[in-house]
């Protein structure tokens, strides 16, 4: 009898551990780890971009500032902000955390799981480590989604990173700041006609700097293992599937 009790004991914790919240270490862990495995393809595709431009302006290869320059605003501002951004987006917008609502019939009692559960298709999605497994594919995609969305919101003209890198790009093509600012400054003196042909430059570098820019999320999508061309083919590169299933379920 007494044996029985201690089984009854022990498989009731185990019940209980199965649906512990991912809270504390667990998000903290949980949100670094994906920011950890987008490090490089991030920084593969700005540094790319980044070279592209310069190689088209500085086709000799010779430029005055750094490599990653260019990519430096985008990629600080993005570091800045990556964790809050994908905590919320991973556990409270998707993963509710704990499982257990209040009971309907005693609403002042303890808290209860939701009909049919605990079970990895309950009808409330918890923020448990076998829910984030059993829902790994969404997951993945959740990750995905906020990671590209911004990065290419911080690459789209109407804010401040991006009028940085503009402001680099333009100096260091001459066309603003430098030896552009100096033609500026003598086009008057010979009749002005430099200065159209100088602002029409100009505008051609910052139309160029929007295209490149434009191609944030789809290189984004290409270094993952997709087309490009909004066909991701699973993520075939930015998965983690082994592993992050594993890290994940060595939290309790």
């Amino acid at each position: 009898m007494r044996l029985v009790i201690i089984l009854s004991v022990i498989l009731f914790t185990s019940m209980s551990a199965v649906v512990t919240a991912c809270e504390g270490q667990c998000i903290v862990g949980i949100t670094n780890a994906f920011l950890s495995n987008y490090s490089h393809p991030i920084i593969t595709v700005l540094r790319e971009m980044g070279n592209e431009l310069l190689a088209d302006i500085h086709p000799d290869h010779r430029h005055s500032s750094p490599p990653d320059f260019l990519i430096k605003p985008i990629l600080s501002s993005y570091r800045k902000d990556a964790y809050t951004r994908l905590e919320h987006a991973i556990f409270p917008s998707y993963f509710h955390g704990k499982c257990q609502q209040k009971d309907p019939r005693n609403p002042n009692g303890p808290h209860v799981n939701p009909p049919g559960c605990p079970n990895p298709d309950c009808p409330v999605v918890c923020g448990t480590p076998g829910s984030l497994v059993h829902f790994y594919p969404r997951l993945r995609y959740i990750v995905y989604n906020e990671t590209r969305y911004h990065l290419q919101t911080l690459a789209t003209p109407g804010n401040k990173v991006y009028e940085e890198v503009e402001r680099n790009f333009l100096k260091e093509a001459g066309g603003s700041g430098g030896a552009g600012h100096r033609r500026r400054d003598l086009a008057p003196a010979i009749g002005g006609t430099m200065l159209p042909r100088i602002r029409r430059q100009e505008q051609a570098l910052k139309e160029k700097l929007r295209m490149m820019m434009r191609q944030v999320s789809p290189r984004l999508e290409k270094a993952c293992g997709g087309t490009g061309t909004g066909n991701v083919r699973g993520l075939q590169k930015c998965s983690w599937d082994s592993t992050m299933k594993g890290y994940i379920l060595s939290f309790p």
